[in-house]
């Protein structure tokens, strides 16, 4: 199957194509709507590109015709047409211009313009809408469509215009009655629809819609003014005076008196409500809906309507709490008919208070009326919200979006008003604020309760209010305020003291709120009023004792004091300070037993709470600092004093005060300058979390198992917690764990001055003398410091050489190692710096800082050095856990790794020694663990560059020094880069010539000569290379061949690949640098001018040499006129430029490759230019010119274009690594996509891909085919370089990158799945075992921890490589010679490595034996196993180990073969092969025969002197005979003439056998098969399978065998084949003549046999005329006519002198005429007669016979028949001619060979054919040297022998 797809498809960015989409299913199936969604938001971002997929689109959507039809009702649609109906409401809606002169544009507009117009003349019945289409996906479609069309509607005025029109109209009849056949519920979800999302609509029709729904409203627009002006005005006036006047009265009263109605009232009012039926709600929520939706879209209306609306929704909401108030027991009705009743009612009231707000909007602001009708509005909408709030269905979510809605409406309406109303609002709003309050269940911690609405309000008014009235904000803040300690003065005293403990919930409620209204305000001043209320109660008011008022209180001062304000901040810091210490003074006392629970709540969570917000919302700078520094003190207390009261139950104390402390501390940077002050605050802080242990246990990294102690009385002693807090468990609270973490990587460095200042801290010191609780001042407190230290080291410096260091200096010691290995444990040990979360610096910088410390004694020295190794294990711990990250994760971890790199390196410059062997150390640790960082920038910049900003200018004067370093550094850097080059040497040669362009924008002398000298003495070849040990990636020939197109270089070089690295460099790094330059120059140049004019817009700007024929001109008139971005402009160019490549290539013309380079140089420096610039373009461009840049080398696929190719992927990744995965990606596409192609490696059906395909069908089976137009071995190098290429990425990638890993997985996957689809030509093996070598060496990361997960799949790869592997050898083994002299050696080479990997490859110990035993035992439980790739198995590890030996052997014999084939000369022999003994080629026959018989075949080919390989073939070939009848190098091992003998059964197989070769079926026609008619009518098969003219080749063969032709077979066949080819009976009838009277043996046998196959001769010949058609007869009669009589000249000629033979040949040449114009040539019957050249007879030296040599001008059958052209023959008469017939075959085979495999040896042979007895044509070869000149020279004689005993042996090698 084809996969070759067009240019516009492949280049798309997104494979998605309408194709995908194609089968649609209904609206409610998501993935079809997703796909549809996915597609139409692709158009949208380029409609123009992708117009043919909204063309694609409009044809799914419903025909106008079919919508609009009057006379017939409309067809039923499909899911499809309202799919598509959707993605193109949804196309309109996101397109704001559309282009008229598109006519898809204007297609889908008027489509969707029909659709609507229909809607009501279709889309309300049933039968239009598809069959089992539930009302809801009716109801989605509706409101998806109408909020699609509303958008489209307000970004273009012309559908705008087009649905205005006409959808007033539609809305009209979906509110008039129904017609026949339409659905009611249909309609209503349409309207429902309007309702949410209107279209435009025209004013007029407006105004119908209007006074249509007053009217369902029950309300007559000409009645309205009348009735507003009567007693329902009047009520509502009474009653708001009412409200106004008790206003002030206590807001509990009217709670508590607000009762229901009387049992009649109530009665009549349930019964009032429940005529209304909940259809008739439903109509009311749309009709207010409607009339939400209608009064947007117009600026003024008729006062009527507006009165009118106004009368609806004051109706509605003064009914409201009489509804609300009737509770659940109340109603007869019960269930969910009650609920959808509460539900719509309260629904209608939200509808009219939303209105209500809004018709004020067309009132007069300034007017009496208005004022009077805002005022009465407002009285309204307080009324029905405190309605809400008493309602016992306040709960429901319907209630309090209401409520909510209520709000907004008060809030709009007193905004709206100015500040008139503000005065007459804050009176009822107390009271509604306290009502609020007042109720429990009304307070909730979720989102949108009633609480959180009447907040946002009371927000809302204090800042309107500010700018307006503050004098009544400040009353209403301070009222509110002081209703928190006001009492009811009738309580009595002991309630008083009984509400201390039961406070009331309005309180409660309230301190919430006004802690919320403080935070929403953000104004000091409010602050500033409420907090010293606050603060008062808490000291001296109820809230001074625990209970739950002091604890709201302590919540809500914080809150205020996160505010930042600095005089509130202070205030509530030293009361929450002052607080916590007060806790500790109650610590080891009895009254600490009886402690009420808030005690305990407040001291372990709302305190630390508190200090933990106020920690994390101060912004100011100074505050925080003043605050940590407060923080960090207050720590220190607090250690201090409950260490030396109750030791470890500090942890209590300590740890809930983490979490802030952690915070206050995240914006510090470590490596910064400290305060002494602060910085001993921090040691102290670290002594103490050692001490009561609260760090995380450092030994065994356990995670926190227990939570929070508030146990005050913990038991132990400090030395056991010590030790527990080094290795574990962790006893407290998890989210201390994390604080502590948090803190560890914002703690500076806990360094002094000098370790004797330790001994005078006073704290520290404190904590070992006698005096202190545990009386640790003696050697053994110091001795379970130095054990726990010990202990925390890993045992890296034992406790006996820690003697000298006294117990401060342990504990000192002790807590930098928790500090430093938790710094490290955390993430990874980076401190993040700034913003970007990529900008990372390594803490290393931190720990190393201990060893800079002067005068340290060594014990100290060594456990500091002891702790740097432990933070460096640690963080190599972290790398690991993370393994499997992908995503931006694994760039965080990378970037965590190359930033410790490159600070090791960076300290290798330190002047002390023993910082800078630490540093080496580390970095040769960190590159063997994590080879990657070889190929980081950062890395190789710090290596490169570092060592000048290492060497400060006031050092320099140190020599030695320098020297040193330099030194150093040199060495370093040689073995990084050699060590990089040796594995991945494209990428490293790519990020190289990075850093030389680097260096030529810097412009530093200095550094540049400090690199060159570097580079200067490294370079890479194929061979073993002395820069590194063993194989390695880079003496795979591929990989030095990527490596030398990544250099920029020539793959096709006179030697093998040896440069220099830094020559190549420096000349990449020129045109790298050149291209970039031209860009940006170009770039600046139409910058700075200001593009073009239209007037000078220039035809064309050169971006290449033009030579291939390309348009390249640059601009076109259309982008500069439409001032498109320069660089958008270049995009689009270069991508017209690829795909004229591409287009050149298709056609089959050749790419000119310099102007490949050149484009593709500059287009990837545009690419990468545009990536660092500021501006983001269009992503479809960038993202198809990078695909193109992927995709043309391989649609190309020659070795110049793949050598282009890797030199622009290595730039691309190397200058921006983050578009490795894409690049990849591309790649991975492109390498499948010729697999589907059968290209280059993989040209599996290209018949002619090697030597044995051009030795058909003579020596091979097979038809002949025409050579490929192009060259089967150029795709087979440019896929070689392209392998090379992948496996030096694999080398980059395996480490750090699982996502390219698992591209380059999908790869090998795909290439591994089928091994019948690779290309079987010879010079193919080296890059297959390439190939196989990179599966097997991917299959390895197997044992990677980034790929356990993925085990299966790497070992089902692996058995697919082997098999691959294997089935190469399932062919006979081929030369082939290429023109490279260095190709054989190359391949040889391959091989080589190959064997090399297989005979090193085992699994890891750690991972082998036991998930083998394992796997083992469970393959014998299951006897009959079916392996995906073997089949039945019977145990998988026994199998899979033969076949590995198998394929050794195999490979080490094709390798020996190889390098012979290479170096003939080579005099060395590899003796290191062990003898294989008889018992192991019988194990290795019967496992390449489970594999594949033919690999048991090719084994008898390659090893045909091994006796036991042949016996164990021919046994297995005849078991299993039936299994392989498909496979014809099988015939010898069971067609024998033993066989023959014995009649054998296995002969009934070759009426089924396929066709062998015609020399393999010729053989069986020899004496010793005795013409046995099975093998006999086999062999006729299998030449009937041959067109005739295939088969004259061996007619000499065929005359013989007609000796044996006792069953007259070979006569059928000879007979047959005649009527098939005039030339086959031909040359069939000469033959038969030149047989007809030839002596034979004198042997009386011989005699016989010889006479009767005399007898048949004639017999046959004359069956063969006879047989001849009228025309044929004529034409043999011509032929043979003519040849007979110039060959009877001969004869003619014998009687006369030699003197007058040349004259008598012109005689009798005269004689002869041509006629006719298809006579041809015996010899060479392509080659027809047009004349004899009469002067051309020339009579030739002979003893006794007088051969003649004539001259004919003949013309080409095939070609210009006009064209003519001499040709000699050599008549010959007494001569027989039919042994140089038999040497010309042997010459013609052995020519066919060596032109097959390459080999340039010169064979000419010529035409001979026997036309009678002794009778003959001899064609003559103008260039060649007759026999007898030769043998005048003995020299040259003696070559022609040498000559031709090689090409002998080159028969017989071939041969066997």
């Amino acid at each position: 199957m084809e996969h070759n797809p067009p240019i516009t498809n492949i280049f798309n960015k997104h494979h998605l194509h309408p194709t995908t989409v194609s089968s649609i299913h209904p609206i409610t199936n998501i993935p079809a709507m997703e796909a549809l969604t996915e597609l139409c938001d692709l158009i949208s971002t380029n409609p123009t590109l992708y117009v043919d997929k909204l063309d694609w689109i409009c044809t799914r959507c419903p025909p106008p015709s079919s919508l609009l039809t009057t006379t017939l009702p409309p067809s039923r649609l499909s899911t499809s047409h309202l799919n598509a109906i959707l993605t193109v409401s949804r196309f309109l809606s996101q397109t704001p211009y559309i282009s008229s002169t598109v006519p898809a544009f204007t297609t889908a507009r008027s489509l969707l313009v029909s659709f609507i117009r229909s809607l009501h003349t279709a889309a309300f019945r049933p039968s239009f809408w598809p069959h089992s289409f539930p009302l809801d996906s009716i109801s989605k479609f509706f409101t998806d469509l109408l909020r699609y069309v509303t958008s489209a509607a307000a970004i273009s005025h012309d559908l705008s215009t087009d649905v205005s029109a006409f959808f007033g109209n539609v809305v009209l009849a979906a509110l008039g009655p129904r017609g026949d056949g339409e659905d009611a519920r249909i309609v209503r979800s349409f309207l429902n629809a309007v309702g949410e999302n209107c279209p435009p609509i025209m004013e007029e029709d407006i105004e119908k819609l209007l006074t249509c729904l007053l009217e369902q409203l029950g309300v007559r627009v000409e009645n309205v003014v009348g009735s507003m002006c009567g007693s329902s005005l009047q009520d509502l006036s009474s009653s708001w005076n009412t409200k106004v006047d008790e206003g002030s009265n206590d807001t509990s009263s009217k709670v508590n008196e607000g009762g229901l109605p009387g049992k009649t009232n109530l009665d009549q009012n349930v019964k009032m409500f429940e005529e209304e039926s909940v259809e008739e709600l439903d109509k009311q929520v749309t009709a207010f809906k409607l009339l939400d939706q209608l009064l947007e879209k117009v600026d003024s209306s008729k006062a009527a309507h507006v009165d009118a609306i106004r009368m609806v929704t004051v109706n509605q909401l003064k009914l409201l709490p009489q509804f609300l108030k009737i509770r659940k027991r109340d109603w007869r009705e019960q269930g969910a008919v009650l609920k959808a009743r509460i539900i719509k009612k309260v629904s209608i009231c939200q509808a009219a208070g939303k209105l209500q707000g809004k018709i004020l909007t067309f009132l007069d602001s300034n007017t009496k009326k208005s004022k009077d009708l805002s005022r009465r509005a407002l009285a309204l909408l307080i009324d029905s919200a405190e309605a809400c709030v008493l309602s016992s269905w306040r709960k429901l979510k319907i209630c309090e979006e209401l409520f909510r809605s209520l709000l907004n409406g008060i809030t709009q309406i007193t905004v709206s008003r100015g500040g008139h109303l503000l005065r007459v609002l804050l009176i009822p709003l107390k009271p509604l604020v306290l009502t609020t309050c007042a109720n429990v269940d009304t307070w909730g911690t979720n989102q949108n309760t009633m609480s959180e609405a009447i907040t946002k309000i009371s927000c809302d008014i204090i800042q309107f209010g500010w700018s307006t009235d503050r004098a009544l904000v400040d009353t209403f803040i301070m009222g509110l305020a002081a209703c928190i300690r006001d009492r009811n003065n009738q309580e009595d005293q002991d309630e008083k003291e009984n509400e201390k403990q039961n406070v009331p919930v309005v309180h409660l409620h309230l301190i919430h709120l006004l802690a919320d209204l403080s935070v929403l305000v953000n104004k000091w001043e409010v602050v500033d009023m409420i907090l010293p209320l606050f603060i008062e109660s808490l000291e001296e008011g109820d809230a001074s004792v625990p209970n739950q008022l002091r604890l709201r209180l302590l919540h809500a001062v914080s809150q205020m004091a996160s505010l930042g304000f600095e005089k509130s901040y202070r205030e509530t810091v030293v009361l929450m300070t002052r607080s916590y210490l007060d806790k500790l003074k109650s610590l080891g006392c009895t009254e600490s037993e009886t402690l009420p629970p808030e005690a305990i709540t407040e001291r372990v969570e709302t305190l630390p709470s508190g200090f933990l917000l106020v920690a994390s919302q101060l912004t100011s700078s100074k505050l925080r600092s003043d605050y940590r520094h407060r923080l960090l003190s207050l720590c220190s207390d607090v250690g201090l004093a409950s260490e030396s009261k109750m030791g470890r139950s500090g942890a209590d104390f300590l740890g809930p005060l983490l979490p802030a402390v952690a915070e206050i501390c995240s914006d510090i940077d470590p490596n910064s300058e400290v305060e002494p002050t602060l910085l001993k605050l921090y040691r102290n802080l670290w002594f103490y979390i050692v001490l009561f242990g609260l760090a995380p246990p450092i030994q065994q990294n356990q995670k926190p198992t227990k939570s929070v102690s508030n146990t005050a009385n913990s038991v132990g002693t400090s030395n056991a917690t010590t030790l527990q807090a080094v290795i574990g468990p962790y006893m407290w609270n998890t989210q201390w764990s994390v604080a502590v973490e948090n803190i560890s990587l914002r703690t500076p460095p806990l360094v002094v001055s000098s370790l004797k200042w330790l001994e005078d801290e006073l704290e520290l010191n404190s904590l070992h003398n006698p005096g202190s609780r545990q009386g640790s001042g003696n050697e053994k407190a110091a001795l379970s410091q130095r054990v726990a230290l010990s202990t925390a080291l890993g045992g890296r410096v034992d406790v006996a050489a820690m003697s000298t260091i006294s117990g401060v200096k342990a504990t000192f010691l002790l807590a930098v190692a928790f500090l430093e290995i938790i710094r490290f444990s955390c993430n990874g040990g980076v401190i993040i710096s700034g913003s970007d979360s990529l900008t990372y610096r390594s803490s290393f910088n931190c720990v190393f800082e201990y060893l800079r410390t002067p005068n340290l004694i060594p014990a100290v020295l060594q456990c500091l050095s002891a702790i740097v190794h432990k933070a460096f294990e640690t963080a190599v711990s972290w790398q690991d856990d993370r393994i499997f990250q992908i995503g931006k994760e694994a760039d965080n971890r990378e970037s965590i790794l190359s930033s410790h790199a490159c600070f090791l390196i960076e300290s290798m410059s330190q002047r002390e020694d023993h910082i800078r062997e630490i540093s080496v150390t580390l970095l040769t640790k960190l590159k063997d663990k994590f080879p990657q960082v070889l190929w980081k920038s950062t890395c190789l910049d710090s290596l490169l560059f570092s060592v000048h900003k290492g060497l400060p200018s006031t050092l320099v004067n140190d020599p030695a020094w320098v020297a040193s370093v330099r030194s150093l550094y040199q060495k370093i850097v040689r073995e990084w880069i050699t060590n990089a080059l040796s594995n991945a040497p494209c990428t490293s040669q790519g990020l190289l010539q990075e850093k030389l362009c680097q260096l030529n924008s810097l412009q530093r002398p200095q550094y540049a000569t400090d690199v060159i000298s570097l580079l200067s003495e490294i370079h890479i070849c194929t061979g073993k290379n002395d820069c590194w040990p063993g194989i390695r990636t880079a003496n795979i020939p591929a990989v030095i061949g990527a490596a030398a197109a990544a250099s920029g270089g020539n793959s096709e070089l006179v030697e093998p690949p040896n440069f220099e690295v830094l020559s190549t460099a420096i000349v990449c790094a020129t045109i790298k640098c050149n291209c970039t330059g031209e860009i940006a120059g170009m770039t600046r140049l139409y910058n700075s001018i200001g593009g073009f004019q239209s007037a000078t817009v220039p035809t064309a700007l050169s971006v290449g040499n033009n030579s291939q024929g390309v348009d390249v001109g640059l601009y076109s008139q259309e982008a500069v006129l439409k001032k498109e971005p320069f660089n958008q402009i270049l995009l689009s160019r270069f991508v017209q430029l690829l795909q004229q490549f591409v287009s050149i290539a298709e056609r089959g013309e050749s790419v000119v490759k310099a102007d490949f380079r050149q484009i593709c140089s500059q287009a990837t420096a545009l690419l990468l230019s545009n990536m660092a610039s500021e501006t983001k373009l269009a992503a479809d461009e960038s993202s198809q010119l990078l695909r193109l840049l992927c995709w043309c080398p391989a649609y190309i696929s020659t070795p110049d274009a793949m050598e282009t190719g890797i030199f622009i992927w290595t730039w691309l990744v190397s200058s921006a690594p983050l578009l490795g995965p894409l690049v990849l990606a591309e790649l991975v596409d492109a390498w499948t996509w010729t697999i589907d192609t059968k290209c280059g490696l993989f040209a599996s059906d290209i018949r002619f891909s090697g030597p044995s395909f051009k030795l058909r069908p003579h020596l091979m089976p097979g038809e002949p085919d025409s050579e490929p137009k192009k060259d089967m071995l150029d795709g087979i190098i440019a896929h070689s370089l392209w392998l090379g290429f992948f496996i030096d990425r694999f080398e980059v990638v395996r480490h750090d990158s699982v996502e390219q890993l698992m591209l380059l997985g999908r790869m090998l996957q795909r290439t591994m799945k089928c091994p019948s689809h690779f290309s079987r030509h010879p010079a193919a093996g080296g890059t297959y075992f390439t190939l196989m070598f990179f599966g097997l060496k991917f299959c390895s990361c197997q044992f990677q921890r980034n790929l356990q997960k993925c085990q299966m799949g790497l070992q089902l790869l692996e058995d697919r490589v082997y098999r691959a592997s294997l089935d190469w050898f399932a062919y006979m083994p081929e030369w082939y010679e290429a023109k490279d002299k260095y190709f054989a050696q190359s391949e040889a080479q391959s091989m080589s490595i190959f064997v090399h990997h297989l005979m090193n490859d085992s699994v890891p110990a750690s991972d082998s034996p036991t998930k083998e035993r394992g796997t083992e035992k469970e393959s014998n439980n299951k006897i009959d196993q079916c392996h995906p790739i073997w089949g039945q198995i019977e145990n998988y590890f026994v199998d899979r180990e033969k076949r590995k030996h198998l394929l050794l052997m195999l490979c080490q014999h094709e390798a020996d073969r190889l390098e012979a084939w290479a170096q003939p000369l080579n005099s060395k022999v590899n003796n290191s092969r062990s003898k294989i003994s008889p018992e192991k080629w019988t194990e290795y026959v019967r496992t390449a025969f489970s594999v594949d018989p033919r690999i048991a075949l090719s084994l008898a080919s390659r090893f045909p002197t091994i006796s036991t390989v042949i016996s164990e073939v021919t046994h297995l070939v005849q078991l299993h005979i039936s299994e392989i009848h498909t496979i014809p190098q099988a015939l010898p091992f069971f067609v024998t003439p033993k066989a023959v003998d014995e009649n054998s059964v296995l002969l009934q197989q070759l009426p089924h056998w396929a066709s062998c070769s015609i020399t393999q079926a010729l053989e069986f026609l020899t004496p010793p098969y005795k013409g046995h008619s099975r093998v006999m009518g086999y062999v006729l098969r299998v030449l009937e399978s041959y067109p005739p003219e295939s088969v004259t080749f061996f007619m000499p063969q065929l005359i013989q065998a007609l000796r044996y032709d006792d069953e007259k077979l070979v006569e059928g066949y000879l007979l047959g084949a005649v009527k098939r080819s005039d030339l086959f009976a031909h040359i069939l009838i000469w033959h038969l003549q030149g047989e007809t009277s030839t002596a034979e043996s004198e042997n009386e046998a011989s005699v016989n046999k010889t006479t009767s196959f005399q007898e048949i001769l004639p017999i046959l010949r004359q069956k063969i005329i006879d047989g001849f058609s009228p025309i044929d007869l004529h034409m043999f009669q011509r032929e043979f006519d003519f040849f007979d009589k110039v060959t009877s000249i001969s004869g003619v000629l014998f009687p006369l002198p030699k003197e007058e033979r040349r004259a008598g040949i012109k005689r009798e040449l005269e004689k002869i005429t041509v006629d006719d114009d298809d006579l041809y040539l015996p010899t060479a019957p392509n080659k027809l007669v047009r004349s004899i050249q009469v002067d051309s007879g020339i009579p030739l030296q002979s003893a006794a016979k007088v051969p003649i040599m004539i001259t004919f001008n003949v013309a080409d059958k095939n070609g210009d028949l006009n064209d003519l052209k001499p040709q000699a023959c050599i008549f010959k008469v007494g001569d027989d001619c039919r042994q140089d017939v038999l040497a010309l075959q042997v010459i013609s085979l052995l020519r066919d060979i060596f032109q097959a495999i390459g080999l340039s040896l010169y064979l000419f042979p010529y035409g001979v054919l026997p036309t009678g007895p002794e009778r003959g044509i001899i064609e003559v070869r103008h260039v060649l040297i007759s026999i007898s000149i030769i043998s005048e020279c003995r020299v040259k004689l003696l070559y022609l022998k040498i000559v031709l005993f090689c090409l002998f042996s080159w028969e017989c090698i071939f041969l066997k």
